[in-house]
């Protein structure tokens, strides 16, 4: 008896130790990201994913970093690495979580970079799993705010490539915020970003 109390004890222990360090990571990684230094902090992230093993949110974070930094990079060179270190992120939090919205909703946004970069190149490829991977999230999480909040984005953006009134899809932005107000992770680092967007999006509606 003694002895299982010592292994239980010890095993508690190191837990804790192990999501202590855990924590102390991903906040360096996230403080990284804050101060603009995005390959610092995918570098970080992935190496946290390693020593974690069977973790997704450290690889969706290193994706996130390297799509959203293709927005603001005219390099195409540079977009096309950083979308397929994205690609092998996703990959590998995908492994570790099937069926999650979270990482759908990221894999849409790297497709979406695809198509924003060479429309001409990616457009016909990528738009329909833009277009599957957000229908396949909402499916998942009705609630998602971030699921019903770019994939209002996005359909916003083809209307008005294709001459169509975006003003269509404002009632999702609405139903977005109001999500925005119930969403509570109870995960440390579970996605909650996105709310900071809305107010560019509703530009669309005016």
């Amino acid at each position: 008896m003694k002895t299982i109390i010592i292994i239980l004890s010890f095993f508690t222990i190191t837990t804790a130790t192990s999501q202590a360090a855990y924590e102390k990571g991903m906040g360096k990684a996230f403080e990284l990201w804050g101060n603009q230094k995005n390959d610092e902090a995918a570098n970080l992230f992935e190496r946290i994913g390693k020593a974690e093993k069977e973790n997704w949110l450290p690889y969706y974070y290193a994706a996130q970093i390297h799509i959203v930094k293709t927005f603001n990079t005219k390099d195409a060179e540079e977009i096309e690495s950083r979308l397929v270190k994205a690609q092998n992120y996703l990959n590998e939090a995908k492994t570790f979580s099937k069926d999650n919205a979270e990482i759908m909703i990221m894999e849409a946004m790297l497709n979406t970079a695809y198509v924003v970069y060479d429309g001409a190149k990616y457009g016909m490829t990528h738009s329909g799993k833009v277009e599957e991977l957000y229908q396949k999230a909402k499916t998942l999480e009705p609630e998602n705010p971030r699921a019903i909040l770019y994939h209002a984005d996005w359909q916003m953006g083809a209307a008005k490539f294709w001459g169509k009134d975006p003003k269509a899809f404002c009632p999702e932005i609405e139903k977005a915020i109001l999500y925005f107000e119930k969403e509570s992770p109870t995960t440390p680092f579970y996605p909650d970003w996105g709310k900071d967007q809305v107010a560019r999006i509703q530009q669309n509606c005016k």
